[in-house]
């Protein structure tokens, strides 16, 4: 973890990391105030890793968060889950490692996509009929798309009312979007 950095950021996979780069940019963020934790190494459950690392950055971002200003993401797809289940997950990894629950004021958000976050993505993009159960990974508009989504959400996230339709995971997400001091 940075010593520097403003923003460490947990996430499953690269298009996770260019959505929030995009997001926390537009937010007024820079490239050195953003640390993106080393992705898992194979192919394996990118999800898996992320909830096995979670207790231990939550751990390392309380304890240098006393003494500047961070905020941890943690982005994790809910694949076939529902994201409360994700949430009770990840809740239950701090619980094992003998730390506090994460409190309401915490600036640690939790970002979990249903399905995943290409769902996220295209939706953002106005594309018709997204919806949370179609696995959208390999849908060759995601990668335009990315960029634009993430601003969008951004330029929008803070008045709720400006996005219309949203799906119910992106809904969930904008009150963890608020613990991201900006």
């Amino acid at each position: 973890m940075s010593n520097l950095a403003r923003v460490i950021v947990l996430a499953e996979d690269k298009r996770h990391q260019r959505f929030i780069r995009r997001y926390l940019y537009r937010a007024g963020f820079g490239s050195h105030d953003v640390y993106f934790e080393p992705l898992p190494r194979d192919r394996g459950c990118a999800e898996q890793y992320v909830r096995e690392n979670y207790a231990t950055n939550v751990k390392d971002f309380r304890q240098r968060a006393a003494r500047a200003t961070k905020t941890l993401i943690v982005a994790v797809d809910a694949d076939t889950v529902e994201v409360a289940r994700r949430q009770q997950q990840l809740a239950s990894q701090l619980h094992q490692a003998g730390l506090p629950k994460r409190t309401g004021d915490e600036p640690i958000a939790h970002l979990i996509p249903k399905r995943n976050i290409e769902t996220w993505i295209l939706s953002l993009a106005n594309t018709p009929n997204i919806d949370e159960t179609t696995d959208y990974r390999s849908d060759r508009r995601v990668e335009a798309a990315i960029n634009p989504a993430a601003e969008t959400l951004f330029d929008n996230a803070r008045n709720p009312s400006s996005l219309s339709n949203l799906l119910p995971s992106l809904t969930a997400a904008l009150p963890e979007l608020r613990r991201i001091p900006i």
